[in-house]
C-alpha cells in the first residue's frame, strides 16, 4: 500500500511512473482459477497424477487448480481444447507427450496441433512401460510367447495413446502375432478389459502395472526398454526376455528415447513470457521439494521432474525431421494398420 500511495503522489505530481503499477505474474494468479485438464477419465493413470500434484501446484502458484477430464481420441481431445484456449496461462494439460508426438509422426486424423507450438512447463514423470497380461494365458515368459506364436490380443485407447504405439512397436520388433482393440475411454477401463479377458493384456506405465501385479489381477512380463523399473525391479527389461534382431532393437529403442518425455504439463500457445516463466519456476519448486516428493514415492506415484529446456530439443528434433523419412512411413503401417485386421 505505501508503495501505490508513493506511486500515486508521484503521478499527481506529474513525475515518470510508468510501469510502476504494472502487475506482476505472482499478482496476476493469485486468487485466480486454474483449469488442469486431462484427456482420460478419472481413475486412470494421468487422471491420478493431476489429482496428486494439484495442491502442490496451488500452493506454489497461488491459485485454485481444478481437474478437468475431457477423454477421447487419445488425449487429443484435451490437447486440441487446451491448444484454442486463451493464451493467459489458465488452462493446463498433463499432456501424453509421447501419443502427441507420435500422432503428429503418423498424421493421425483429428489433430489440430504440434506439440512443438506449446509452451513446456515442465516433465512431471516419465515411467517404463510394461507389458501385462492375465494371468490365465498358458505361456510364462516373452519367449514362451515367441515360441507359441499365437496371437496376443491387446486393449488400448487409442493409436497413439502411449500404451498401443509402444504395444505395436514391440509386436513388430519381436515379430510377434498380435491383434490391437481401441476404444476404451482409458487405461482403467482397458486395464479391466485385460482382468476379465476380454482381451489378453496391454501395456500399462510401471506404476499402474505394479498396481494390477500386486493385486494379483494381471501379470508383468516385460519392460519395454532397456532400464529395469524401480518399482518392479524384478520384472526383466524387454531385451532381458527376448529374441530380438538389430532392427527390432532400432525401433525399441526409439520408442523408449519418445518414453523419456512422459507426462508433460503445457500451457496454450501465445501465453505471456512473464507468465509461463511463473508456472515454470512454481511447478519446479513443487515437485523437486524433497519433502513433497517424498509424498509422491509413499504413494508409488514417483515424480521425475525435467525442465522445459530439457524437454523441448527432444521435441524439436523428433518433429524436426531427426526420424529419417522411410522409417516415418513405416512407422505410420506398424502403428495405425498392422495389427488392426
Amino acid at each position: 500500500m505505501r508503495i501505490r500511495l508513493i506511486v500515486c503522489i508521484a503521478a499527481s505530481l506529474g513525475l515518470a511512473c510508468s510501469g510502476a503499477l504494472a502487475e506482476t505474474a505472482a499478482e496476476y494468479f493469485q486468487g485466480k482459477t486454474i483449469k488442469l485438464m486431462v484427456g482420460t477419465s478419472t481413475g486412470g493413470g494421468y487422471d491420478l497424477y493431476a489429482r496428486m500434484i494439484a495442491p502442490y501446484l496451488e500452493q506454489r502458484i497461488g491459485a485454485r487448480v481444478i481437474i478437468e477430464n475431457r477423454p477421447g481420441g487419445s488425449h487429443m481431445v484435451a490437447l486440441n481444447a487446451v491448444f484454442s484456449a486463451p493464451p493467459d496461462g489458465l488452462s493446463l494439460i498433463l499432456a501424453s507427450a509421447e501419443g502427441a508426438v507420435l500422432g503428429k509422426l503418423v498424421e493421425e486424423p483429428g489433430i489440430r496441433f504440434d506439440l512443438s507450438a506449446f509452451p513446456i512447463i515442465g516433465r512431471v514423470n516419465t515411467a517404463p512401460r510394461i507389458l501385462i497380461v492375465n494371468p490365465s494365458l498358458p505361456f510364462q515368459s516373452i519367449k514362451e510367447l515367441q515360441r507359441a506364436n499365437r496371437q496376443l490380443t491387446l486393449g488400448f485407447a487409442g493409436m497413439t495413446d502411449g500404451g498401443s504405439d509402444t504395444g505395436m512397436i514391440m509386436c513388430h520388433a519381436l515379430n510377434l502375432k498380435c491383434k490391437s482393440i481401441i476404444g476404451y475411454p482409458s487405461s482403467k477401463e482397458f486395464s479391466m478389459a485385460a482382468v476379465k479377458g476380454e482381451v489378453d493384456g496391454t501395456v500399462l506405465a510401471d506404476d499402474s502395472a505394479t498396481r494390477f501385479s500386486e493385486s494379483g489381477q494381471l501379470r508383468m512380463l516385460a519392460v519395454i526398454g532397456r532400464a529395469r523399473s524401480t518399482l518392479a525391479p524384478e520384472v526383466p527389461t524387454i531385451f532381458e526376455a527376448a529374441d530380438i534382431s538389430d532392427d527390432g532393437a532400432w525401433w525399441l529403442d526409439l520408442r523408449d528415447d519418445i518414453r523419456k518425455l512422459g507426462r508433460l504439463l503445457v500451457t496454450t500457445p501465445g501465453t505471456p513470457a512473464d507468465r509461463l516463466e511463473f508456472l515454470q519456476n512454481a511447478t519446479r519448486a513443487a515437485l523437486t521439494d524433497e519433502h513433497n516428493m517424498h509424498e509422491f514415492d509413499q504413494r508409488g506415484m514417483p515424480v521425475q521432474f525435467a525442465s522445459a529446456q530439457e524437454m523441448g530439443p527432444i521435441v524439436k528434433r523428433l518433429l524436426g525431421g531427426g526420424v529419417p523419412r522411410e522409417k516415418l512411413k513405416e512407422m505410420k503401417y506398424i502403428i495405425t494398420e498392422q495389427y488392426y485386421h
